[in-house]
């Protein structure tokens, strides 16, 4: 790799790149990792992008992947980005321009495969990179029916996650050429793309590619049939008045407008909505997703976590949540607790006296889901012998009525709260956000150096194992405490 002044270029095994210098690190935009789609590829599987002649630029983002706004814009905030089918590429920031073999983080974004991309300026690498020695990747892959259909007749589905795969594939292959090292590289994702990697752990072509894996707020239970997936296909072509196969050649924008009324359609009071999911078909994603996982994890180590109230950015606010009956509240435990409904429900309004509906319905929901399902997955690891440390963030901004709610670790980890304009930081306290965020980017920062979180400014974060359920707290005042 040779320096310019204000600017880099790399030699990769494709070609050379060219990139810029900027607050002491060098950063590489749009980077493909894959060929472009033509109108017979769309539906298919990515294809590794060819070897190019001379030098390509990679000084400006790359389209996002087609989506509508977030259902979460009046929480996180929101962006106008222009995005394209063709978007498969890559963000990488690096601290340096030599030889070096520095930990790699590759990070997978969230957004219930419908929304985001990795080359957000919320997931903008600078400031990781350069404090923490890292080099930070950010990966685009195919969100929403054009990543996840799933019909005999058009696609195998998973096309998402095989994006992924292939762009592992290109970090391996490559990431050598931005001062990186192929053998220590931590597979990093929140929400979707936690999912992803809990699903890419369980396929033996992806998880040779990396060697560690932060997963936040991960919901392990998002996977579909092939014959839900296929029905759910089947319902958004007679949305978008076409034939199944016919989607090959929909506009972008009608797809885009069908899957937005499939997502209402199909959506249940006072849950979260994925439309379209990973489908467990055997090949990609194995049917027996988590013990392919519990097996992938096997000599990796593992560090996953998630929010005090995930819920409330998705229930705060809403009247009919807000105004829920007892009966409407006794119907979604049923729901989702089964026989174990009643226990549940006595447990969310004893821990919280005097709690809304709201408030009942959010504690509820988050132990059903993302607490509940990290916790298991973190004592399931634990069990078999996988080094796995657990935390919770309970942190929330004075002014905000999201509380430590779904994806309030994201401008910690990465120091972006600038970037960042939403009412779930409302009334930030910049000096202690930055001090929390360099903690908290510190120890996510060690944890893809040495496989261990710990560090001289952090008190001890004992792993988790079944005789110690130890779990870190993130607030004001960080503690250790036992997962009850």
């Amino acid at each position: 790799m040779s320096q310019n002044t204000g600017s880099v270029i790399a030699d990769t095994n494709l070609g050379q790149i060219k990139g810029n210098i900027s607050d002491g690190v060098m950063s590489f935009h749009g980077v493909p990792y894959a060929a472009h789609f033509t109108d017979e590829s769309r539906f298919e599987p990515p294809e590794p992008v060819q070897p190019w002649v001379g030098i390509a630029s990679a000084i400006e983002d790359g389209p996002i992947p087609p989506q509508r706004p977030s259902r979460l814009a009046s929480v996180m905030g929101d962006f106008d980005v222009p995005y394209d089918e063709n978007c498969l590429t890559l963000n990488i920031w690096t601290p340096e321009s030599d030889n070096g073999k520095r930990p790699v983080i590759v990070w997978v974004h969230g957004g219930a495969f419908v929304s985001g991309a990795g080359s957000l300026p919320w997931y903008d690498g600078t400031s990781f990179s350069r404090d923490q020695g890292v080099v930070l990747v950010g990966v685009n892959y195919r969100l929403g029916a054009l990543g996840f259909l799933c019909h005999p007749e058009i696609s195998n589905g998973n096309l998402g996650i095989q994006d992924q795969i292939l762009a592992l594939e290109w970090v391996r292959n490559n990431i050598h050429s931005f001062g990186g090292d192929t053998n220590n590289v931590t597979l990093m994702g929140q929400s979707a793309g936690a999912i992803s990697a809990y699903a890419l752990l369980a396929n033996e072509k992806a998880r040779i590619c990396f060697d560690k894996v932060i997963l936040q707020s991960g919901r392990y239970d998002s996977f579909e049939t092939p014959d839900i997936a296929a029905e759910k296909a089947e319902d958004l072509a007679k949305i978008a008045g076409v034939s199944v196969v016919d989607m090959k050649t929909l506009p972008v924008e009608d797809i885009l407008d069908a899957q937005s009324i499939l997502a209402r359609q199909n959506a249940k009071f006072a849950a979260t909505n994925i439309p379209l999911m990973p489908v467990a078909d055997g090949e990609v994603i194995p049917n027996g997703v988590h013990e392919a996982a519990l097996k992938g994890a096997q000599g990796k180590e593992i560090m996953l976590g998630f929010a005090h109230d995930e819920m409330h950015a998705f229930l705060a606010g809403n009247p009919d949540i807000e105004n829920a009956s007892d009966a409407q509240i006794e119907d979604v435990f049923k729901r989702d607790f089964g026989e174990k409904w009643q226990k549940m429900l006595s447990y969310c309004r004893n821990r919280q006296p005097g709690a809304t509906p709201m408030e009942i319905l959010s504690s509820g929901l988050n132990e059903a889901n993302f607490a509940g399902q990290t916790s298991d997955f973190a004592a399931d690891l634990s069990d078999k012998g996988i080094d796995t440390w657990l935390y919770r963030i309970d942190w929330s901004a004075p002014e905000s009525a999201y509380r430590a709610c779904h994806c309030i670790e994201l401008p910690f980890v990465f120091n972006t709260f600038d970037r960042w304009m939403p009412p779930m930081i409302a009334g930030l306290r910049s000096n202690e956000a930055t001090a929390l965020s360099r903690v908290i980017q510190k120890t996510w920062g060690s944890f893809a150096a040495n496989g261990d979180p710990n560090h001289e400014d952090l008190i001890e974060w004992p792993a988790y194992n079944a005789d110690r359920r130890s779990m870190i707290i993130w607030n004001k005042y960080i503690e250790t405490v036992n997962r009850y």
